[in-house]
C-alpha cells in the first residue's frame, strides 16, 4: 500500500476494534456471584483510555497528512473510528453507572467512576470530532 498512514490508522482503528468485540466476549462469561453487573463490568474491562489515544491517533493521521489518490477511502476511516469511540463512549457510561451502583468503599468507586467517566468523556470527543470531520471530507 502507499499511503503509510491509511495503513496505519487502519491497524489502530482494528486493535480498538478487536478490544470491543474482547468486551462481547467478557459479557459472555459468568461472573459468579455479581450478577448482570458483573457481566456488564465484564463487557467493559477490554477498553480503556490507551483505546481513545489509538483512536485520536489514527484520526490525526488520517486528517493531517497528505491523501495520495486511491486506497481506502480517508472520511470511510474516519466514520468507523468515530463509530468505535461512541460505542467506547456508551462503555464508560455503563461502567461508571454500575461503579457507583455497587458497594464497598466509596471512595475507591468514586475515583474509579470519576476516572472511567473521563475516558467516556474524551472517547465521545473523538467521536463527534471524527464523524464531523468524516462528513466534510465526503465528496459533494
Amino acid at each position: 500500500m502507499a499511503d503509510a498512514s491509511t495503513l496505519a490508522a487502519s491497524g489502530l482503528i482494528a486493535a480498538v476494534g478487536f478490544a470491543i468485540v474482547a468486551g462481547f466476549f467478557g459479557f459472555l462469561v459468568d461472573p459468579g456471584t455479581a450478577g448482570f453487573r458483573g457481566r456488564l463490568l465484564n463487557l467493559t474491562d477490554t477498553v480503556d483510555v490507551g483505546d481513545i489515544a489509538l483512536l485520536g491517533i489514527a484520526a490525526a493521521l488520517l486528517l493531517l497528512t497528505f491523501d495520495p489518490p486511491g486506497g481506502f477511502p480517508r472520511p470511510k476511516l474516519l466514520a468507523v473510528d468515530s463509530g468505535l469511540a461512541i460505542i467506547i463512549a456508551c462503555y464508560g457510561l455503563i461502567r461508571t453507572i454500575v461503579l457507583i451502583s455497587q458497594s464497598g468503599p466509596g471512595l475507591a468507586r468514586l475515583d474509579q467512576a470519576v476516572a472511567t467517566l473521563g475516558v467516556a468523556i474524551a472517547a465521545a470527543t473523538v467521536a463527534y470530532y471524527t464523524a464531523r470531520e468524516s462528513f466534510a471530507k465526503r465528496p459533494s
